[in-house]
């Protein structure tokens, strides 16, 4: 572990024991509007975090269940023009509410339609953290970006710039997960280099992190803790159980049971 690396887990290790004491305490409800691909494993994760998931898509009911939630998890990995009614719909009550909103905006740029519905998602509802790789948040950002259906391919050398910019025009948290993880709230700009290569190998990691950072923001709601401090202590301990998981298993799908396993093992 690097000297850096030492420095950043003295400075979340506390954090960490706040966050969990207050998902212990409260069970945080977090609920989903997510990507079909990956919707057991974002129920599962959340879990593990010690919090409660639940995932109600239907129109008829999204925003009636946030009304019981802590936080609203928003992912456009398999959009739909229901799903996008319906997230706007528990978007909006959330926003009344009070209730943070991470948006994972899988696969924006890749079509025209995902464009519009972030567009429309970002222009109607005040969201707290965005989550993306480096081609969906340079792309938000107004930068140049390519993605290839969901993922983002080239090379990107002013990511952090990108990050800064859309953090001060959205007045959101924004988080790049890529090889050294990127966060900024627009005033200040923090790395995470920590992580497993094989985290990039199992479908599901992305919209995983996002589920995590639902848990994290909904108990900084109830803490001392700012939404950029949860935000970092929610990447720098999903990293951590990455590189946990990798000690013991070096194969993708052997790999994911042992990360699932990991985030569970941190609570204790």
């Amino acid at each position: 572990m690097s000297a850096e690396n030492d420095k950043i887990a003295a400075e979340f290790s506390q954090h960490w024991k706040l966050i969990q004491k207050i998902i212990k305490a409260e069970k945080p409800l977090i609920h989903h509007i997510t990507n079909n691909v990956t919707v057991n494993d974002c129920a599962n994760i959340t879990l593990n975090w010690g919090a409660l998931p639940v995932m109600a898509p239907a129109v008829e009911e999204s925003a009636q269940m946030v009304e019981n939630a802590s936080s609203l998890v928003l992912n456009l990995g398999t959009i739909s023009s229901c799903q996008l009614e319906s997230m706007l719909k528990a978007g909006k009550r959330a926003n009344e509410l009070g209730i943070p909103i991470v948006l994972d905006p899988v696969g924006v740029g890749a079509t025209k339609f995902r464009i519009e519905a972030a567009q429309k998602i970002l222009a109607e509802l005040k969201i707290s953290i965005i989550k993306g790789n480096q081609g969906e948040i340079s792309f938000l950002a107004g930068k140049e970006a390519e993605v290839r259906g969901v993922e983002s391919i080239g090379e990107y050398k002013n990511t952090a710039e990108a990050a800064e910019e859309l953090a001060k025009k959205l007045g959101a948290v924004i988080v790049v997960s890529s090889e050294i993880d990127l966060l900024s709230d627009g005033r200040q700009l923090s790395e995470i280099n920590r992580g497993h290569p094989l985290m990039g190998k199992v479908v599901g990691t992305g919209c995983m992190l996002g589920s995590t950072l639902g848990v994290f923001a909904a108990a900084a709601k109830n803490s001392n803790l700012s939404l950029f401090e949860a935000a970092q202590t929610a990447v720098y301990y999903y990293s951590l159980a990455g590189e946990k998981a990798a000690e013991k298993e070096l194969t993708p799908a052997k790999f994911k049971i042992e990360f699932m396993d990991a985030i569970y093992k941190l609570r204790f």
